[in-house]
């Protein structure tokens, strides 16, 4: 339970939302080691994501895809400068525990490991800025997903993944500080127009937040399950109070240039970027795909230098 003054928990949630706010206009770039960790660092990225790489080894002897090894993380750590994310099963509070014990910059509450039922209740009271009244007083029951990994209390963020705005209301809600669209299957086999369909569907709720008056406001907020406050929060920032990043194949920077032309504030690229011939001219480009998707003639240099849209990864 929470039992902190809620001027503390506010506090430390700002600074959260503060803090992944720098990663706007960025990449994220997943990796397997400290080699990879150095060549995204140096083109340019925000922060890694470390993985395992005898992941489909673990899972044939364990039955189960679990988080990167610690010793993995610590050595990518100690190699580049820029913050180190953490990825822990969904559900699993130890884990998170224990990525917060060793400093990782913030944890990714991942759907590609196998999800565990969380060993706490969410009795915890979420973020205050989004109360109105007690549950039910206006009309709608608000129920707290209990698989997920109770956030507020933790001092670092969580990136935590969306399929359309139902979900992505909710993670906010349940403290998320960063959102970024789900895969449902692997990040290496994922389709990247999966990736473009939940951002188009989530950047169309958006416009209807934002374009929707008191009475649609209250229809909105009954569709999402969501606090009313939520909304109206949205529409007066006429944006999400939290940043949004694509992720799930993203590796082609023209890909890269439409998902930031759709809205996205960033993407988390693919490992399989390191299967393709020169990545590290390939990070570049994608950097600059983000910097410059509003130029079509910066994106037309980008794409005869990536060699046409680029090859596919081996």
């Amino acid at each position: 339970m929470n039992i902190e003054p809620e001027e503390e928990t506010r506090r430390r949630f700002g600074n959260k939302i503060s803090f992944m706010g720098d990663f706007k206009d960025r990449m994220i770039v997943v990796v397997l080691n400290q080699v990879q960790a150095q060549m995204a660092e140096d083109a340019g990225a925000v922060a890694v994501i470390p993985i395992d790489g005898i992941k489909q080894t673990v899972v044939a002897v364990e039955g189960v895809q679990r988080t990167t090894d610690l010793s993995t993380i610590k050595k990518i750590m100690s190699r580049v400068l820029i913050p180190v994310i953490g990825r822990v099963r969904v559900g699993h509070v130890l884990e998170a525990k224990a990525m917060e014990a060793a400093q990782v910059a913030c944890i990714d509450e991942s759907e590609y490991l196998n999800p565990i039922m969380s060993a706490y209740n969410h009795t915890y009271t979420p973020y205050f800025m989004f109360r109105e009244g007690p549950d039910g007083a206006n009309g709608f029951a608000y129920k707290m997903e209990k698989r997920t990994i109770p956030k507020y209390p933790f001092k670092i963020p969580f990136i935590c993944g969306a399929a359309d705005m139902s979900e992505v209301l909710q993670q906010i809600y349940e403290g998320a500080s960063m959102i970024r669209t789900k895969c449902a299957d692997d990040e290496e086999t994922h389709d990247a127009s999966k990736t473009f369909e939940i951002v188009r569907k989530i950047m169309g709720s958006l416009d209807d937040i934002i374009n929707a008056d008191e009475t649609r406001m209250y229809q909105l907020a009954g569709s999402y399950n969501a606090r009313p406050a939520l909304l109206q929060m949205i529409k007066e920032q006429r944006r999400l109070p939290v940043p949004f990043f694509a992720a799930g194949s993203i590796y082609m920077p023209i890909d890269v240039a439409m998902l930031m032309a759709l809205g996205c504030d960033g993407v988390i690229v693919s490992n399989r970027v390191f299967n393709i011939l020169s990545p590290e001219t390939r990070l570049e480009n994608i950097m600059a795909a983000i910097k410059k998707y509003k130029e079509p003639e910066e994106l037309a240099k980008i794409i005869e230098r990536s060699g046409g849209y680029g090859p596919k990864p081996k």
